[in-house]
């Protein structure tokens, strides 16, 4: 099979606890698993189709490898180093919270060895586009910034407004019509896909997220286009909240969202 010239990265769909700190996060099973992009590396599976596949395997509710190494620039807990999920629970133990020495520990052994693979491939000559693959649950989250709104089934960002404009002093990590063009391919192949639970629009840009750190950090730079893309867990989870028990995979559901994704992806790669 001859692979499109195409880099896929997945940074949230990890469950693994760091070792440094498994003896002192509190949160369950569950709540890691609501809080990754549940089976994100299976719905963005193309790893035999396309030039790059990178995945991270360590659970994002303890380690983010998606928000900058600078506290200033995140919100109170939703750092490179979680303190709290994105439903409010505490992500350790009282007063077990990683000191400085500690976080910067993690800083080297996870987020820098992810981000210097990320610059490898946006160096790399043959790659025309990169895909920043995400999914989301199907309400937002309450410390988030759309507690309880319904999302999009999906959605592309590329750091600008919600027609996918520049928005104030941010630079576009990929063209607005390249990427409206996307979102529409997006909507019309995931059109046919029955729901789970109630979703919102059928595609959107750059809402409920107008991106994050892997696309801030590298894609305007890049000598290619970088978007993000996000799934609505609703497609194939179903409902879900901080405490919801683990959803084991459906295998139908996940198999024919990654058929709508592939569908869309080669139709932009061709120029539909």
């Amino acid at each position: 099979m001859n692979k499109l010239p195409i880099a896929v990265i997945v940074p949230h769909a990890g469950l693994i606890v760091p070792p440094e700190v498994a003896d002192v996060v509190s949160l369950t099973a569950d709540q890691i698993f609501n809080e990754a992009d549940a089976y994100a590396d299976q719905l963005f599976d193309f790893r035999e189709r396309v030039q790059h596949w990178l995945t991270f395997p360590v659970a994002r509710a303890v380690v983010d490898v998606n928000r900058p190494d600078d506290p200033a620039l995140t919100r109170p807990g939703d750092g490179v180093v979680k303190w709290q999920t994105s439903y409010g629970t505490a992500v350790y133990l009282p007063h077990q919270r990683p000191n400085s020495a500690l976080e910067r520990q993690l800083v080297a052994a996870y987020w820098w060895p992810w981000h210097d693979q990320l610059a490898a491939i946006a160096a790399d000559q043959q790659v025309k586009l990169v895909i920043d693959a995400h999914s989301m649950a199907a309400i937002g989250p309450s410390q988030y910034d759309d507690p309880g709104v319904l999302r999009p089934r999906v959605s592309v960002s590329n750091l600008g407004d919600a027609a996918g404009e520049a928005a104030g002093k941010r630079p576009l990590s990929a063209a607005s019509d390249f990427t409206r063009r996307f979102a529409r391919l997006l909507a019309e192949a995931f059109a046919h896909l029955p729901e789970l639970t109630a979703t919102g629009a059928p595609s959107a840009i750059n809402m409920p997220f107008w991106g994050g750190w892997d696309l801030l950090a590298h894609g305007p730079s890049a000598r290619q286009p970088w978007v993000m893309i996000e799934v609505n867990r609703g497609l194939y989870v179903g409902a879900q909240d901080g405490d919801t028990p683990v959803v084991p995979p459906n295998d139908e559901r996940i198999t024919a969202v990654r058929a709508a994704l592939w569908q869309a992806i080669e139709r932009l790669a061709i120029g539909d």
